[in-house]
């Protein structure tokens, strides 16, 4: 164990494993792990003995805020009737900050198998305008977890409402449910409750935000093939948005979470999906070139079609296509949309062109649980209806795409195969 003046320079770099002390507040250690995992504690003697408690992990906690709570922890006097209890409470306040809390409640959800938790991990901890890092600006440095104040959150919801408003029901939920889950792990009776400080559900007094009504938005031909040439296929973003159009209107987390294996042999076979259910389509003859860069590009150690590119351990965030879309949007000037507004667009228009709204249905995973007769289609009526839907998206969009209205095949009867090139 070595003695030296911490810096973050020095932190950073440091990778020997070990456990190492600070010259300037002499209690402070960080111990580094095989792993290059840096964790700071504190260290002193406490009513006669050795006290250790831990401060948090590098960098969700920072030098200056470990020297603060190293700090604390020095201040306290061994009265040995109540040092146990007192050097219990400091230890308690040090590891309760708020990184601590959105971490375990990130990984609580990760244990639970909740596939959203790396999108719920970039909204509160390591996204661009995740909460931790705007809690840490606004402060100069980290908070308790108990500290995070209401006006805290609305000014964070304030700024994510300016940047997208469409998206900011969606972070008002994730607060709200992760400030329900330290509240209820506090009071829990079986084992293993954590106090971090978290008494009431403060976010629970943001305002809901309106949610916009179906039908609101689609995009009418002309705008679909601008915005068709204007996205560009090198941004995986892009690439999300332009296979929810190429694939008829599938949803955005179902193009965004999808794995590379799921685009094989012709067909992309979804194990689960929004209501649940395992969904399979072939992939149509305008979206086959699209998928086939998108696996040339796809990340070399990422399971994901279009991984993230902070973390290639997981899929590109919802929040990060919304971005994408309105910077896009700012270009084309068109009137206010979002992703969500193409899977009604590509319904809308197909069903316009003639294509039987009930086959419609089974193609974007809504009406297999319609009656009984269509909960037991055999596999491989499904199959062929599917495949005539595909045929039908491509003989729509393939003349929507070019611009050329005059040639507009009809879909009708869903027999025309039109090669998108």
């Amino acid at each position: 164990m070595g003695k030296l003046r911490f810096t973050d320079t020095w932190i950073s770099a440091v990778t020997d494993p070990g456990e190492y002390s600070d010259t300037i507040e002499s209690c402070l250690k960080v111990r580094v792990a095989k792993t290059g995992a840096k964790t700071f504690s504190a260290v002193r003697k406490l009513g006669g003995k050795t006290v250790r408690v831990r401060i948090g992990a590098y960098p969700e906690i920072g030098l200056k805020e470990a020297r603060m709570r190293a700090g604390e922890f020095m201040e306290l006097r061994a009265l040995a009737p109540t040092a146990a209890a007192r050097a219990e409470a400091v230890a308690d306040a040090v590891s309760a900050s708020a990184a601590t809390f959105f971490a375990d409640y990130v990984t609580d959800m990760k244990a639970r198998g909740v596939r959203s938790y790396g999108r719920i991990k970039g909204t509160l901890m390591d996204g661009k305008y995740a909460l931790m890092p705007f809690l840490v600006e606004r402060h100069g440095c980290m908070l308790r977890a108990g500290d995070v104040t209401i006006h805290d959150l609305q000014a964070w919801m304030a700024e994510s409402y300016a940047r997208s408003p469409n998206y900011a029901p969606h972070l008002r939920s994730y607060i709200v449910t992760a400030w329900k889950w330290a509240v209820k792990n506090r009071y829990d009776f079986r084992g293993g409750a954590r106090d971090y400080g978290i008494t009431s559900n403060i976010a629970e007094q943001l305002p809901t935000v309106q949610k916009g009504k179906p039908g609101d938005r689609y995009l009418s031909n002309d705008e679909l093939m601008t915005l068709w040439h204007a996205l560009d296929e090198n941004h995986p973003t892009h690439r999300v948005l332009k296979l929810m159009i190429a694939m008829g209107g599938l949803r955005v987390t179902e193009v965004a979470t999808s794995l590379s294996d799921n685009w094989r042999d012709g067909w992309l076979n979804l194990p689960e999906t929004k209501n649940g259910r395992s969904h399979q389509l072939p992939i149509t003859s305008t979206a086959a070139p699209l998928v086939e860069r998108c696996l040339e590009r796809a990340h070399p150690r990422s399971p994901y079609l279009m991984s993230n590119p902070r973390n290639p351990d997981e899929p590109l965030t919802i929040a990060a296509i919304s971005r994408a879309a309105k910077r896009l949007n700012n270009k084309i000037e068109f009137p206010e949309w979002n992703p969500r507004d193409l899977r009604r667009t590509m319904k809308t228009h197909l069903i316009d062109a003639g294509i039987d709204e009930r086959w419609l249905d089974i193609w974007h995973n809504h009406g297999q649980t319609a009656s009984v007769a269509r909960k037991h289609y055999i596999r491989a009526e499904y199959a062929d209806l599917k495949r005539d839907v595909a045929e039908a998206i491509d003989s729509w969009l393939a003349p929507v795409l070019l611009g050329d209205r005059k040639e507009h095949l009809k879909t009708d009867h869903l027999q025309t195969n039109v090669d998108p090139k």
